[in-house]
C-alpha cells in the first residue's frame, strides 16, 4: 500500500511521526485541551498539532476527546479573521472535534518507518556535515528565480554549506510538485557557483500556512533538526495575501532571544534599477526597485515565456521536463 500525500488524512501520520521521532520542540504527542490551551499562549511554541477525530490511521478512545473553537483558534494562531482560509480549511477539514492518546494501527507502520527513515537519512547527513561546516536550511515552495539564488549566495558566504530543504507532504493547489523541485534544484546546483556548497535535502512534515506562526514552527524544526541557521523571508508560509510581506520577519525578531537557532532574515529579494543588479531589501536606499514575483514567474512557467529575473537555462530545463508542474 503506497503512502499517499495527497490524503488529507496522511497529514496527521505525519504529525505523528515527526512527533514520535522528537522533531517537534514542544510538542512528543498530539495535544491534549489542556495542553492545547497553554499552547497556544506562547507564540515561540510554533504550531500547535492536533488529530481530529476519525483519521483511519489510529485507533481512538471516546474518553479522549474535546473540540476547538474555530473564530477564536484562527484569531490567536492565525492571527487572521478572512474566512474560507486555506490555513482554516486545512485544519477543520474533519471538522472541530479533536482527541489525544491515540494509536497506530499495526497496518499503518510501515508507513510510519518509511516517514521516519526518510527523515533520519536527513538528520545524520546533517549531524555528520556539522562537524566541519556551518550548515543553513533554505525553505522553499517555488522553483528558483534571481532572488533566491542571491539568498543562497548569501548563506554560502560564512564558509558552509546551504541545504534546500523544502517540506514534503500535502501541498495546497497551484504548489509545485515535490518532484518537480527536486528535478530543478538539483539541474541548478550543478552549475559552479553552487556545485559542492549547496544540496538538495528535503523532509516529510506539513505545510499549514499559518504565517508568522509558522515561521517559529519551521524553525523550530530546523533546530531540532540540527541546523545551525534557518531563512525567513517575505511573506514566509503564507497565502492568499493575507499576511503583510514583513509580517514573519517581524514577528521572528520579536522571539529571536528564545531560539537556538541563527536566523537569516531579510525583507525579500529584489532588482535595483539604479545598482544594475539583483539586492536584498535593506542593501541600498534607492527607490528604484522592483519586486521579484514569484507569482508572475509561475504564470510566465504557464504561458511558456521568459521570466526576466531567473535563469534562462533553468526556464529551458522546466519546459523540457514532462508531466505535471503544479499540484490541482
Amino acid at each position: 500500500m503506497k503512502l499517499d500525500f495527497n490524503d488529507p488524512q496522511t497529514r496527521y501520520l505525519i504529525d505523528y511521526a515527526n512527533l514520535k521521532q522528537g522533531i517537534i520542540k514542544y510538542q512528543s504527542n498530539f495535544l491534549n485541551e489542556e495542553n492545547f490551551k497553554e499552547f497556544i499562549k506562547k507564540p515561540q511554541y510554533g504550531f500547535p498539532l492536533v488529530v481530529p477525530i476519525g483519521i483511519k490511521y489510529f485507533e481512538y478512545d471516546k474518553k479522549f476527546m474535546f473540540s476547538i473553537k474555530k473564530k477564536e483558534f484562527m484569531r490567536k494562531i492565525f492571527r487572521i479573521d478572512k474566512k474560507n482560509y486555506i490555513g482554516e480549511k486545512i485544519f477543520f477539514h474533519f471538522g472541530n472535534k479533536f482527541s489525544y492518546n491515540v494509536k497506530l494501527k499495526k497496518k499503518y507502520y510501515k508507513h510510519f518507518k518509511y516517514i521516519n527513515n526518510f527523515n533520519l537519512k536527513l538528520i545524520k547527513k546533517v549531524h555528520h556535515l556539522k562537524r566541519k561546516y556551518y550548515l543553513s536550511s533554505f525553505q522553499t515552495r517555488n522553483v528558483p528565480h534571481f532572488g533566491h539564488e542571491e539568498i543562497i549566495k548569501r548563506l554560502i558566504k560564512k564558509k558552509g554549506k546551504v541545504f534546500i530543504n523544502p517540506l514534503i507532504g500535502m501541498k495546497k493547489k497551484g504548489d509545485f510538485r515535490n518532484d518537480i523541485l527536486r528535478k530543478i534544484f538539483n539541474n541548478l546546483i550543478k552549475n559552479k557557483e553552487f556545485k559542492n556548497k549547496v544540496l538538495f535535502g528535503p523532509f516529510i512534515a506539513n505545510m499549514h500556512y499559518a504565517g508568522p506562526r509558522e515561521a517559529i514552527h519551521h524553525l523550530n524544526l530546523r533546530e531540532m533538526i540540527g541546523f545551525d541557521r534557518f531563512t525567513i523571508g517575505r511573506d514566509h508560509a503564507g497565502a492568499e495575501n493575507v499576511y503583510r510581506p514583513l509580517d514573519a520577519f517581524n514577528y521572528v525578531k520579536r522571539f529571536s532571544k528564545n531560539l537556538k537557532i541563527d536566523i537569516f532574515a531579510h525583507k525579500g529579494s529584489y532588482f535595483c534599477k539604479y545598482c544594475d543588479k539583483i539586492i536584498l531589501k535593506s542593501d541600498c536606499n534607492h527607490k528604484y526597485l522592483q519586486e521579484i514575483s514569484g507569482s508572475e514567474f509561475r504564470d510566465k512557467i504557464l504561458s511558456k515565456k521568459i521570466f526576466s529575473y531567473a535563469r534562462r537555462s533553468t526556464q529551458m530545463y522546466i519546459y523540457k521536463l514532462k508531466g505535471k508542474l503544479f499540484y490541482k
